[in-house]
């Protein structure tokens, strides 16, 4: 399975990049190829492009805050958590991608 993950917080520093952490972790763990977009303080060093969208089996957005450029993903499937979940449970996350991947 192909993830991208869209992290968000605040100051897009501490949050974001340790949610991103444990879930690049958990998804590597179970074999999954998975690339991360960090987002926060009104930057993101590193933006996801089209095509990695597109090549995607699904989009994890763990947030804590609104983020930039959702439109991008539209026709995709989401799934939506919170960034201190993705950061606590990072497995549970997991689980439920693969639940919705299988939908």
């Amino acid at each position: 399975m192909k993830i991208a993950l869209i992290t968000a917080c605040v100051a897009g520093v501490a949050h974001s990049r340790m949610a991103a952490t444990a879930i690049k972790k958990e998804a590597e763990a179970r074999g999954f190829e998975i690339i991360i977009e960090e987002q926060g303080g009104h930057k993101i060093p590193v933006k996801l492009t089209r095509e990695q969208i597109e090549a995607s089996d699904l989009i994890i957005v763990a947030k804590a805050v609104s983020i930039a450029g959702k439109e991008r993903l539209t026709g995709k499937k989401i799934l939506d958590v919170s960034v201190n979940k993705a950061l606590r449970d990072p497995k549970a996350i997991m689980d439920q991608a693969v639940a919705l991947f299988l939908q």
